[in-house]
């Protein structure tokens, strides 16, 4: 029977793209007979990895869908939440200095350890490792799980795979991903797997050899017929008092993912009387009522009443949105994929996206969505415009998103690559 490690610092019952990937991947493996076993953290949220959570903690070790969870506990130096960012922030000044490439290693390993801090990080690899006849790797931002694992798979002779999530912004994005100790442990990995073919470039140009590059997008499942129900999204509307056009965003609501300048292209949109609603759905509702706070009276005024933040929502009410919503917006440069635009293309709805990171790979322009330069509220504001008036326009590119969603972009598609990279090593 085959053994697999999967080493991640997140997964169920958090919420993201990289969860839905190890869940999808994990549980088929199970499915397929083999033993699947996911080494992660007890975090439930982002802010759970610098600040202590007040929910009841979650199980040190449980089966979920015949894969084996183990959760080690995060700990919080003082003074939390601070110490967190300190840390990091130290680590990126680091890694900006001219040092012996061999110097920088081996300081950035040292801090390393504190993204994050684990109980018992060694000994549970030290356990699972030689158990497991390969080791996956997810997420190299948490560069502490990265070289470890890295480490335990060295020590002990089992192939690595590693799928890094590099985000393809500007420098200040780059270095969460670039920095000398974890191109190394790319290096090291017998596979490494990207999302688009432009992060397998960064790879490459990173020194990674290009048959050990393997590029395999993300997928989804249909949902059940009943999460496609339209009546769903009319319930949406009816519960919230929308009546107008809508817009949706599903992800963390930042800068980088474009969030702040969606807010701004729906205040310009409704201060020209082209009256617009906005729903966001995701962590990080506190970082947008602060921006928007910052704007002027009359930014706040265009936006009043126009505004919906949902904050992280369950599988229903994101459904319910996307069944609501007249188009999905995700204007970041910091997504190599996008998972949240297949699902919006599975209702039939039109996407905008920015013309960075991996989503021009996705996002055909003109043909499944809008490609809009990042942080161009005024660029962004015209895509939408364009989408609410010429429903045609509208109902045509939705219809091609769904189709080429359901012929390119599956789970199983993307689990039979997977076991292809696997094979490989």
């Amino acid at each position: 029977m085959p053994r697999y490690l999967f080493v991640t610092p997140y997964y169920e019952p958090f919420t993201s793209g990289t969860v839905a990937f190890v869940a999808a991947m994990a549980r088929r493996l199970a499915a397929d007979g083999c033993a699947v076993t996911v080494l992660t953290t007890d975090a439930r949220r982002a802010a759970d990895f610098w600040l202590p959570s007040r929910d009841a903690p979650l199980p040190q070790r449980e089966a979920r869908g015949g894969v084996v969870v183990e959760r080690l506990a995060l700990r919080h130096p003082w003074p939390a939440p601070y110490a967190f960012g300190v840390l990091r922030r130290a680590g990126h000044w680091l890694a900006r200095r001219r040092l012996p490439a061999a110097v920088q290693r081996r300081a950035l390993r040292r801090l390393s350890r504190w993204m994050p801090l684990l109980a018992g990080l060694t000994a549970a690899l030290a356990r699972l490792t030689p158990a497991a006849d390969l080791v996956h790797i997810e997420d190299a931002s948490w560069d502490g799980l990265l070289c470890a694992a890295t480490d335990a798979a060295t020590q002990h002779g089992r192939p690595l795979v590693v799928r890094p999530l590099m985000h393809l912004g500007d420098a200040s994005v780059q270095i969460h991903f670039q920095m000398a100790h974890q191109v190394d442990a790319y290096r090291r990995a017998g596979a490494v797997l990207a999302l688009s073919a432009r992060e397998a470039a960064a790879y490459e140009r990173l020194g990674v050899a290009a048959q050990r590059i393997h590029c395999i997008p993300m997928g989804v499942d249909a949902p059940p017929d009943e999460l496609l129900d339209p009546a769903l999204g009319a319930a949406f509307r009816r519960e919230r008092g929308i009546a107008r056009p809508l817009a949706a965003f599903l992800g963390a609501q930042t800068y980088d993912k474009g969030a702040f300048a969606l807010a701004l292209a729906v205040a310009a949109l409704n201060w020209a009387g082209e009256a617009v609603d906005v729903a966001f759905a995701g962590p990080g509702s506190d970082d947008l009522r602060a921006f928007l706070a910052r704007q002027p009276g009359a930014v706040r005024a265009a936006l009043d009443g126009h505004v919906h933040l949902l904050g992280v929502v369950d599988e229903r009410t994101k459904h319910a949105l996307l069944s609501a919503c007249d188009l999905l917006a995700l204007p970041s440069q910091v997504d190599t994929f996008g998972i949240v635009l297949l699902e919006a293309w599975l209702h039939g709805k039109p996407v905008i996206g920015a013309d960075a990171g991996g989503i021009p790979e996705l996002v055909r322009e003109g043909e499944t969505g809008l490609l809009v330069p990042f942080s161009d509220a005024d660029g962004l504001a015209r895509a939408i415009r364009r989408l609410v008036t010429d429903r045609a326009l509208a109902e045509r590119l939705g219809a091609a998103g769904r189709a080429r969603t359901l012929q390119e972009y599956t789970w199983e598609q993307t689990y039979d690559a997977l076991l292809r990279a696997y094979r490989s090593i």
